[in-house]
């Protein structure tokens, strides 16, 4: 039952032509449409119980009260789980001097044999303070459920399989003197049309043996899979606290390709035993769409490292690089009270346009704010402080982005007014683009999970195949300039005038620096009498790259070691200005 509640990180990879909305998108499990149930064969139904291991009471790790088999369809009443692998092996001891030496690399960034976080470790002490012995296995919880149901029961093609198991009123409860005191209920499990592999890794957990190893690719499949009603309530040494779902879900999971996924009213309200506490809750987050095919294929190359082959990934990602992995997806009231700040994001939509090929053409992402606080709590009340050293009591951010792909040309377009960053009395940054080499950049990204791949020879050839088309950067000034030079000189024991004009005056001399980069010095000058303006008088900073013809990244590399080859401003269509 555990195990089937962590099936929530299944996706899918996207369906062909299309994309999706947000409105496709499903938060609630009781929203979602009524699944027919496949024919079970009531002759092969004892058979298919066997082989899930309840043909009796106890032959697995379910006992049961009760049972009740008709035709295709079984019920039984009263059930245990017993789970004695899940006490584990208690917590280990101190780690071998190899994995000593490995956390302590970490702890000493810069190798001068101390921790770099000032507290004066050395490998010598951590090793001291790690000494203890190995615990006791900890107690496995007690699990229970009112009832388990079967429908569509029976063996086909050689291999056991049902079109319904549901679990209702589950429970879990602390074991006999164990030290973690946490409770929890589950309302429902229940699981839909699975395929005979998925239902075989089912039988495996109800069985006595080592579980089997969890389905990957096309053999992971079902119609649907639900949990209703999950409240759980944690106490253990760590802390205390309530963990709530209203429902989680997904749905059609085929040949790595699933309808929907979603989670409604999550709530984690938690304690830690040293007074600090978390509160997060959300009304709901759903996806169409997911790749769930892709996802998997970069966990794989990433954890094989050195030892794995990248390239189903490399193959994946460069014949959809635009595909952000969904086609639609919706945040709805998120909320967290985290140490001492306090984050709240009414809501976030992004949706892709496919072509006919299944490729992505464009993906939006709506409008959204979000906006972080100070808790009214000691750690609230220091970064209420840092706040006002800004001059803000909250900051309120919005954002929205919008981008085109034309997968033949491999040539992106970052739609102008329709990407920005924005911080309320602060700024606005606005940027816009238009360049080809997505898939350059796919390749050089998944080969760098190779351990064995050259740097150089990548960075090469993503310098060869990316080509800027045209690039606008765009900062318009609301206050945040003025806000940081002041909260600078507050903490320096500066003049803020004079600060301001000493950064200008930096920007001034900047031409002189130039000789030698590589730069035309009329685009220096430009750029820093546009800056120099900016800090003196701060309105809008807009810098653009409108060049006659496109231009290879490469050529900028060559610019720099080649005089003869500096890019002039006219060549790259440059202009700066603050106006």
């Amino acid at each position: 039952m555990i195990a089937l509640t962590m099936l929530t990180g299944c996706g899918q990879k996207d369906k062909a032509a299309g994309g999706g909305t947000p409105a496709a998108v499903v938060f609630s499990a009781a929203d979602l449409p009524e699944v027919s149930l496949r024919k079970g064969d009531p002759a092969t139904a004892g058979a298919a119980l066997s082989a899930l291991y309840l043909g009796e009471s106890g032959a697995g790790r379910l006992s049961f009260a009760g049972s009740d088999v008709d035709g295709d369809k079984a019920t039984f009443s009263d059930i245990t789980l017993s789970a004695p692998e899940l006490a584990g092996e208690g917590m280990p001891a101190t780690p071998s001097d190899e994995e000593l030496a490995e956390i302590f690399s970490y702890m000493d960034a810069d190798g001068d044999g101390t921790a770099d976080d000032g507290s004066g470790t050395t490998l010598e002490t951590l090793r001291a303070e790690m000494q203890t012995p190995a615990s006791a296995p900890s107690a496995p919880p007690v699990v229970k459920a009112a009832k388990l149901e079967f429908e569509g029961l029976g063996v086909f093609d050689g291999q056991a399989n049902f079109a319904l198991m549901k679990l209702t009123d589950i429970t879990l409860s602390p074991a006999e003197g164990s030290e973690d005191q946490s409770t929890g209920k589950i309302n429902s499990i229940e699981l839909v049309n699975p395929s005979p592999e998925t239902a075989a890794w089912v039988a495996s957990l109800l069985g006595k043996g080592e579980p089997a190893p969890f389905p990957e690719g096309t053999a992971l499949s079902f119609d649907r899979w639900t949990v209703n009603g999950v409240n759980f309530n944690v106490s253990d040494a760590s802390g205390s606290g309530l963990f709530t779902i209203d429902s989680m879900h997904v749905s059609d999971l085929k040949e790595e390709k699933a309808g929907l996924m979603g989670l409604s009213n999550l709530k984690f309200d938690f304690t830690e035993a040293a007074g600090s506490d978390v509160k997060i809750s959300l009304d709901g987050f759903g996806v169409k769409g997911i790749n769930y095919g892709l996802l998997s294929e970069a966990i794989s190359a990433g954890a094989a490292g050195a030892s794995g082959d990248p390239s189903t990934l490399a193959s994946a990602i460069q014949a959809d690089p635009a595909n952000p992995g969904y086609d639609a997806m919706v945040l709805k009231a998120l909320k967290a009270d985290i140490v001492g700040a306090s984050v709240d994001m009414p809501g976030l939509e992004s949706s892709v346009t496919r072509d006919a090929q299944g490729r992505a053409t464009k993906v939006v992402t709506n409008p959204f704010t979000l906006t972080v606080g100070s808790r009214d709590n000691p750690d609230g009340e220091q970064f209420a402080a840092a706040l006002a050293t800004m001059g803000y009591e909250t900051l309120t951010f919005s954002g929205e982005g919008e981008s085109l792909y034309d997968p033949d040309a491999d040539l992106v377009t970052l739609v102008k007014g329709k990407n920005y960053w924005k911080l309320n009395d602060g700024f606005k940054l606005d940027f816009s683009a238009k360049y080809a080499g997505t898939k350059a950049i796919a390749a050089a990204q998944v080969a760098s999970l190779d351990a064995s791949a050259d740097p150089e020879a990548m960075l090469n050839a993503v310098m060869e195949n990316v080509v800027v088309h045209g690039i606008e950067i765009s900062l318009d000034d609301d206050g945040i300039l003025d806000r940081s030079i002041n909260a600078y000189a507050a903490q320096s024991g500066e003049d803020p005038a004079a600060l301001r004009s000493q950064l200008s005056g930096m920007f001034a001399m900047a031409p002189m620096f130039a000789a030698g980069t590589g730069i035309d010095p009329a685009v220096v000058t430009e750029l820093a009498t546009a800056l120099s303006s900016f800090v003196t008088e701060p309105k809008v900073l807009t810098i653009s790259l409108a060049p006659k013809a496109p231009i290879k990244a490469q050529a900028f590399v060559d610019a720099a070691s080649d005089p003869a080859k500096v890019l002039t401003k006219e060549t790259l269509g440059f202009s700066a200005g603050n106006k």
